[in-house]
Protein backbone atom coordinates (compact mmCIF):
# COMPACT_ATOMS: atom_id res chain seq x y z
CA UNK A 1 0.00 0.00 0.00
CA UNK A 2 1.11 3.51 -0.67
CA UNK A 3 1.92 5.78 2.24
CA UNK A 4 -0.14 8.55 0.69
CA UNK A 5 -3.54 7.53 -0.52
CA UNK A 6 -4.93 9.57 -3.40
CA UNK A 7 -8.38 10.93 -2.74
CA UNK A 8 -11.09 10.23 -5.32
CA UNK A 9 -13.08 13.19 -6.56
CA UNK A 10 -16.41 13.22 -8.38
CA UNK A 11 -18.26 15.96 -10.22
CA UNK A 12 -21.70 16.85 -8.86
CA UNK A 13 -23.75 19.69 -10.34
CA UNK A 14 -20.68 21.30 -11.87
CA UNK A 15 -18.59 21.12 -8.68
CA UNK A 16 -15.78 18.71 -7.83
CA UNK A 17 -16.12 17.05 -4.42
CA UNK A 18 -14.49 14.29 -2.43
CA UNK A 19 -16.31 10.99 -2.90
CA UNK A 20 -15.92 10.01 0.76
CA UNK A 21 -17.25 13.36 1.95
CA UNK A 22 -20.16 13.19 -0.47
CA UNK A 23 -21.25 9.78 0.84
CA UNK A 24 -20.81 11.00 4.43
CA UNK A 25 -22.94 14.10 3.89
CA UNK A 26 -25.68 12.06 2.20
CA UNK A 27 -25.74 9.54 5.07
CA UNK A 28 -25.81 12.29 7.73
CA UNK A 29 -28.62 14.09 5.91
CA UNK A 30 -30.73 10.95 5.50
CA UNK A 31 -30.17 9.89 9.11
CA UNK A 32 -31.10 13.24 10.65
CA UNK A 33 -34.10 13.76 8.34
CA UNK A 34 -35.55 10.32 9.05
CA UNK A 35 -34.74 10.60 12.75
CA UNK A 36 -36.67 13.87 12.95
CA UNK A 37 -39.62 12.39 11.08
CA UNK A 38 -39.85 9.21 13.18
CA UNK A 39 -39.33 11.07 16.45
CA UNK A 40 -42.22 13.30 15.42
CA UNK A 41 -44.36 10.22 14.63
CA UNK A 42 -43.78 9.01 18.22
CA UNK A 43 -44.09 12.33 20.07
CA UNK A 44 -46.84 14.25 18.26
CA UNK A 45 -49.68 11.71 18.77
CA UNK A 46 -49.50 12.58 22.47
CA UNK A 47 -49.50 16.38 22.10
CA UNK A 48 -51.13 17.25 18.77
CA UNK A 49 -54.48 16.58 17.08
CA UNK A 50 -54.51 13.32 15.12
CA UNK A 51 -54.94 15.01 11.73
CA UNK A 52 -51.82 17.15 12.32
CA UNK A 53 -49.40 14.39 13.42
CA UNK A 54 -48.23 13.64 9.88
CA UNK A 55 -47.68 17.34 9.07
CA UNK A 56 -45.82 18.07 12.28
CA UNK A 57 -43.69 14.97 11.82
CA UNK A 58 -42.80 16.10 8.32
CA UNK A 59 -41.83 19.53 9.68
CA UNK A 60 -39.59 17.87 12.27
CA UNK A 61 -38.00 15.83 9.46
CA UNK A 62 -37.34 19.06 7.54
CA UNK A 63 -35.79 20.53 10.69
CA UNK A 64 -33.54 17.44 10.77
CA UNK A 65 -32.51 18.21 7.18
CA UNK A 66 -31.61 21.77 8.16
CA UNK A 67 -29.63 20.49 11.14
CA UNK A 68 -27.81 18.10 8.78
CA UNK A 69 -27.01 21.02 6.48
CA UNK A 70 -25.44 22.95 9.34
CA UNK A 71 -23.54 19.91 10.59
CA UNK A 72 -22.21 19.08 7.11
CA UNK A 73 -21.16 22.69 6.65
CA UNK A 74 -19.01 22.58 9.77
CA UNK A 75 -17.66 19.06 9.20
CA UNK A 76 -16.63 19.40 5.55
CA UNK A 77 -14.96 22.71 4.76
CA UNK A 78 -14.25 23.71 1.15
CA UNK A 79 -10.81 22.59 0.04
CA UNK A 80 -10.33 24.84 -2.95
CA UNK A 81 -8.40 28.06 -2.89
CA UNK A 82 -9.22 30.97 -5.13
CA UNK A 83 -6.33 33.02 -6.40
CA UNK A 84 -7.57 36.31 -7.76
CA UNK A 85 -5.31 38.01 -10.22
CA UNK A 86 -6.26 40.90 -12.45
CA UNK A 87 -7.01 39.79 -15.99
CA UNK A 88 -6.04 41.69 -19.08
CA UNK A 89 -8.00 42.19 -22.25
CA UNK A 90 -5.63 39.80 -24.06
CA UNK A 91 -6.22 37.04 -21.47
CA UNK A 92 -9.99 37.44 -21.85
CA UNK A 93 -9.52 37.18 -25.63
CA UNK A 94 -7.66 33.88 -25.23
CA UNK A 95 -10.41 32.46 -23.01
CA UNK A 96 -13.05 33.52 -25.54
CA UNK A 97 -11.03 31.90 -28.33
CA UNK A 98 -10.91 28.60 -26.40
CA UNK A 99 -14.66 28.80 -25.81
CA UNK A 100 -15.18 29.72 -29.47
CA UNK A 101 -16.86 33.04 -28.64
CA UNK A 102 -16.34 36.21 -30.67
CA UNK A 103 -14.70 38.73 -28.32
CA UNK A 104 -15.30 41.61 -30.72
CA UNK A 105 -19.02 40.84 -30.81
CA UNK A 106 -19.10 40.84 -27.00
CA UNK A 107 -17.21 44.12 -26.84
CA UNK A 108 -19.66 45.71 -29.29
CA UNK A 109 -22.65 44.60 -27.23
CA UNK A 110 -21.03 46.05 -24.09
CA UNK A 111 -20.30 49.33 -25.82
CA UNK A 112 -23.83 49.59 -27.24
CA UNK A 113 -25.62 49.00 -23.92
CA UNK A 114 -25.08 51.82 -21.39
CA UNK A 115 -26.61 49.78 -18.54
CA UNK A 116 -24.18 46.88 -19.03
CA UNK A 117 -21.29 49.30 -19.46
CA UNK A 118 -22.17 51.09 -16.19
CA UNK A 119 -22.54 47.82 -14.25
CA UNK A 120 -19.24 46.50 -15.54
CA UNK A 121 -17.49 49.72 -14.54
CA UNK A 122 -19.05 49.50 -11.06
CA UNK A 123 -17.83 45.91 -10.71
CA UNK A 124 -14.35 46.86 -11.91
CA UNK A 125 -14.32 44.43 -14.84
CA UNK A 126 -14.96 46.83 -17.69
CA UNK A 127 -11.26 47.28 -18.54
CA UNK A 128 -10.78 43.52 -18.85
CA UNK A 129 -13.21 43.35 -21.78
CA UNK A 130 -12.73 46.68 -23.50
CA UNK A 131 -9.47 47.78 -25.04
CA UNK A 132 -8.69 51.34 -23.97
CA UNK A 133 -7.96 52.58 -27.46
CA UNK A 134 -11.14 50.99 -28.86
CA UNK A 135 -13.62 52.62 -26.49
CA UNK A 136 -14.61 56.12 -27.50
CA UNK A 137 -17.98 56.07 -25.62
CA UNK A 138 -16.91 56.35 -21.96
Amino acid sequence: MKAEETEKFVEVIGDTVSGKHLISTIMISIALSLAGFFIGKNIFPHIAPEEMVQSYSLLLGIAGSLLALLLNTFLFKPKRTLNEVPSTSDEIGEVYKKLQFDIEEERESILEDPVIRKEMKEQGIYDMFIKNEGDKRK
